[in-house]
């Protein structure tokens, strides 16, 4: 604990507007890295709260995505490739797996019936700016091109498991064209 309290101490005296990088030192908290590995931690959250209201498969699921984004947040802060080819296939074949047990909507749907959807849902833009930044890091050479597929991929799956838990029941949203 004292251990705790001096590096806490440390940290206080420093500039607050940095935080440390695996890659290069002190950064800025403003750094792309560091918007997205934020970004990475935010969806995280709400994966987590999202597994903690669901039960059975999606529950299953939700685990393995929570500790695979740990990798995820890791290669945005080192560099170093966390996220495989390996990875990205056994994310497509969890899709693939959930995919056969929903039917799939084509027309816009609300998501949002209840609070698992509605964590799913969160769950899922947040991921997807977390794409977003993955894009901009590896435009950069900070990240491989295997993360940016893993996240891409990984709002896909968000998207069937909110269907999953939907069972089928959901609101079709009626988009009315504007008269000339």
């Amino acid at each position: 604990m004292a251990c705790l309290i001096k590096k806490r101490e440390a940290e206080m005296k420093k500039d607050v507007r940095l935080t440390s990088s695996l890659r290069s030192g002190l950064i800025s908290k403003d750094s792309d890295e560091i918007w997205g590995v934020g970004s990475v931690d935010e969806a995280n959250a709400f994966i987590g709260l999202a597994k903690v209201k669901s039960e059975g498969l999606t529950r299953e699921i939700l685990e393995k995505v929570q500790r695979k984004m740990f990798n995820v947040g890791a290669e945005m802060i080192s560099g170093k490739e966390m996220i495989t080819r390996k990875d990205v296939e056994e994310l497509e074949e969890i899709i693939r797996e959930v995919g056969r047990k929903v039917e799939q909507p084509d027309k816009f749907i609300i998501l949002e019936q209840d609070e698992i959807t509605a964590y799913l849902s969160v769950a899922r833009a947040v991921v997807r700016r977390a794409e977003r930044w993955a894009v901009r890091l590896n435009d950069e050479g900070k990240v491989g091109i295997n993360l940016v597929e893993w996240l891409n991929k990984l709002s896909c799956l968000l998207y069937l498991l909110t269907l999953y838990e939907l069972k089928g029941k959901y609101n079709v949203v009626q988009i009315k064209k504007e008269d000339p």
